[in-house]
Parts: structure tokens; sequence; C-alpha cells
């Protein structure tokens, strides 16, 4: 998609929940990420006059100079997006988000929204350019969700390089379901202690690091074979792991003991950073749990 931003664009992409791989992803270490059919959808339209109009369902309204643009706030991704597009406009423009993803519970709807203005303005090829925002704005992050947001389905990725990132389609797992404890910790604060405790003790943290590498290595294996039962045992070993590193509590080990107690659940951990948010179980619905229906496609353009 080349040139300026001419008329209005909707697009719409989905939520994600992270399988395996949370934190050592940001070691350059393999992850597995699903799309999740939660979507954000955006409608950018380009306007005469050199302002950005946000509305949206989840914060009041926000109208600001086009110079006087500065990525904070509830809307600072969007804003970002927008500083990152400039080029596209001709004056101002406006950008009005519908979403079905619950930004309580952590499933990707900071990352949607970005991958849904970005791809507005630059086609859906733009995980670079998403990733650095997110690297800019949090100072760290995998941009695992990203993938999942642009491409949908279920991804194993990695990342290469500073902005550079590898992700390919995996076989769809058996159905998965979440609990939400009922609070979240931002990832970027999640990210900034474990960061702070690898400091500390970087030997403890790089084996950590290295035996989840090796969990989520034989997970994407498993996956393309669809031996389930083998991922199954393996989300489970990650989730010590992810106790290992410090970042469940009394209420995730309750729920995730909870879903490997009922029959048929072949799985189950924490979805995402930790200390707080989701638990992800695969295999049959565990009382509480609720269904998610995954994603088969990343960014729509719909008419």
């Amino acid at each position: 998609m080349d040139g300026y931003l001419t008329a209005p664009v909707t697009v719409s992409a989905p939520g994600s929940i992270m399988i395996t791989g949370e934190h050592a992803v940001t070691q350059g270490h393999p992850a597995i990420v699903a799309a999740i059919e939660q979507r954000a959808t955006v409608r950018v339209s380009p306007v005469d006059v050199p302002m950005l109009t946000i509305t949206s369902e989840i914060a009041p309204p926000q109208v600001i100079p086009m110079d006087r643009l500065v990525a904070n706030g509830p809307y600072r991704f969007v804003i970002a997006a927008v500083l990152a597009c400039e080029d596209r406009l001709y004056s101002g423009v406006q950008i009005a988000i519908s979403s079905k993803i619950d930004p309580t519970l952590g499933l990707g709807s900071s990352a949607a929204v970005t991958v849904a203005v970005l791809a507005a303005f630059l086609g859906p090829d733009i995980h670079p350019q998403a990733h650095r925002i997110i690297l800019d704005m949090q100072g760290r992050g995998s941009g695992a969700d990203l993938a999942a947001s642009i491409r949908g389905g279920v991804l194993s990725y990695r990342v290469e390089a500073v902005g550079a990132a590898r992700f390919e389609p995996l076989p769809t797992p058996p159905d998965f379901s979440l609990y939400n404890v009922g609070y979240k910790t931002p990832t970027a604060d999640v990210l900034r202690l474990v960061a702070e405790r690898q400091a500390q003790e970087p030997v403890k943290y790089d084996a950590i690091y290295t035996e989840m590498s090796e969990v989520a290595t034989r997970m994407i294996a498993q996956a393309s074979q669809k031996a389930w039962e083998a991922f199954g045992r393996d989300m489970t070993a990650y989730q010590a792991l992810m106790a290992r590193l410090g970042v469940t509590d009394d209420n995730l080990d309750a729920a995730i003991n909870r879903a490997l107690e009922t029959r048929g659940v072949l799985g189950a951990k924490i979805s995402g950073s930790g200390l707080g948010d989701c638990v992800v179980a695969m295999g049959a619905l565990t009382p509480g749990f609720l269904p998610v229906e995954l994603a088969g496609k990343g960014v729509v353009f719909h008419d």
C-alpha cells in the first residue's frame, strides 16, 4: 500500500494468547502464539484539518493537533502508530476504535489495535514497524502477539534481531480455555522485574531460559506432528519453569491445579507474562474456565 491515505479504511485484527515461550522469547528463544476470535476494529479516515481525533469505547475521546502529538495516555499505541505513518497523511486523521477484546484480560488488545491502525496506512506486512513501536513504548517485548494479530492462526515465533522475527503456521491444537484471576500486572513491569532478577543471578536465569527453549522447541515439533498429549504435558512442564522464574502466585497455581485435576485436560499453564492475568488449559473445559475460539485470519480489510 503506497502513497497517501485518501479514503477511509476499516481494518480489524484479532487478539492473542501465548501457548508457550513466555519470557524466554524475549531472549531470542522460540515460542508459540495463537490468534483468538476477539477482534479490534479501527476505521481510519483522512480529514482536511491537521488534527488527530480518536474515539473508542474504552477511554474518552481525544482531539490533538498533529504538530503536538506525543505517544502517551490511554491511546499511546495509536498515537505512536500515527506518528510512524505521518508521511501518509495530507493533513489530519480520525480514528474510531471498537473492540471485542477485554483489555483487562491481557489478550493482546494493545497489539491488535496497533496492528489494525498500522495496516490501515501500510497494508498487512507490518511486523517490523509494529515491533519497533512496542519496543519504543515498553522498552521490552517479543512482538509475538503482533505476529498473531497480523497473520492469525497458531504460529511458531522467534525473534532473530531487533525488528526482525520469523513466524510460521502450525496445526491447530485441541480446544483451549481461559481463566482470569481478576488482576493483571502490566507486561512491561513483569519483564522489568525478571530482568532485574536476571541481572542479579545471571547463571540461574540463563539456565531457566535454556530449559524453556528446550520445552518450546519440543512443543513446536509436537504441534507439527499433532502429538497433542505430549504437547499438553510440555505445557505443564513449561509452567514449572514459569514458577522457577518467579512469575506465578497462589491464585494462578490454584487455577492451574484445578484444570489439571479435570478429566480430559491435557495441560495447563500461565498465558502471558504472569503475576496475574490468565491461565490457559488445553482439552476438556474446566469449570469456571471460558472456551476460546481461535482465529484463522489475522488482519482483515473490511468494505
